[in-house]
C-alpha cells in the first residue's frame, strides 16, 4: 500500500504542469517616449523706419515732413498737399527714391535750374554729399553751380560766407553768368587762397 502511495505520487510530480519561468512574474515596466515639438516658424518683427524730408517749391504746404523709409518724390510731394497750379512736374523725377535728409524742390514753369545741396553721405568727408536738381538724385562729391545756387547754397563752399554769397550773387546779376569758377577772381573778397579751396567743389554748369 506505502509503494502504491509513493508510485502515484511520483508520477503526479512528473506530469505536473510546470510554474513559468520567474522571468514571467517580473513587471515589466513600460517605456514612453514624449516627443517635444519645437516651433520652428521664425518670429519676424518689422519695424517701419521714418525718413525725414524738406519739401518746398510749387507745393501748397512747404515744410519738413517724416515719410515711411522707401518713399518716393511723389510721395514727399502729396504729403505736402500736392502741387500747385504752377508747378513744373515735368521736369522733376516723381519716381526718385528718398533718402534721409533730402529735400525735394518742385520748380514752377520757366524756373531757373535749381540746385539742392544734401547732407553727406554717412563715411565720406565733409567736402562730399549729395545733389538734387528737379528731383533726380546723384552719389557725388559736393558741386554748387555758382550760376543759379542761392546765397545758401553757395555758403557750403569752403571758405564762402553771408557776405561773400551774396558778392558772387552782385557780381553774376551785373556780370552775367560766370564763365569758368576761376572767375570768381574778380568777385570782391575772393584772392587765389580762397579761389583754391572752392576750386573743388564749385562748377559753372
Amino acid at each position: 500500500m506505502g509503494s502504491l502511495i509513493i508510485v502515484s505520487f511520483a508520477g503526479w510530480w512528473l506530469l505536473r504542469v510546470p510554474p513559468p519561468p520567474p522571468e514571467y512574474a517580473m513587471a515589466f515596466a513600460s517605456t514612453t517616449t514624449v516627443l517635444s515639438t519645437l516651433d520652428i516658424t521664425p518670429q519676424t518683427t518689422i519695424e517701419l523706419t521714418l525718413i525725414t524730408v524738406h519739401v518746398a517749391g510749387a507745393v501748397a504746404e512747404p515744410g519738413v515732413y517724416k515719410l515711411d523709409a522707401g518713399s518716393r518724390v511723389n510721395d514727399g510731394v502729396i504729403a505736402a498737399g500736392g502741387a500747385t497750379t504752377q508747378a513744373d512736374l515735368d521736369s522733376v523725377n516723381l519716381a526718385t527714391i528718398l533718402n534721409e535728409g533730402e529735400q525735394i524742390y518742385i520748380p514752377k514753369r520757366n524756373d531757373k535750374p535749381h540746385v539742392i545741396v544734401q547732407p553727406r553721405a554717412p563715411g565720406l568727408p565733409s567736402s562730399a554729399g549729395n545733389i538734387i536738381s528737379g528731383g533726380a538724385t546723384q552719389k557725388a562729391p559736393l558741386l554748387v553751380n555758382i550760376n543759379t545756387a542761392t546765397a545758401i547754397e553757395l555758403e557750403q563752399l569752403p571758405g564762402v560766407g553771408p557776405s561773400t554769397s551774396k558778392a558772387i550773387i552782385a557780381y553774376r546779376e551785373k556780370s552775367g553768368a560766370f564763365l569758368s569758377v576761376e572767375d570768381l577772381l574778380n568777385v570782391r573778397g575772393i584772392g587765389p587762397a580762397k579761389l583754391n579751396e572752392i576750386l573743388p567743389q564749385a562748377r559753372v554748369k
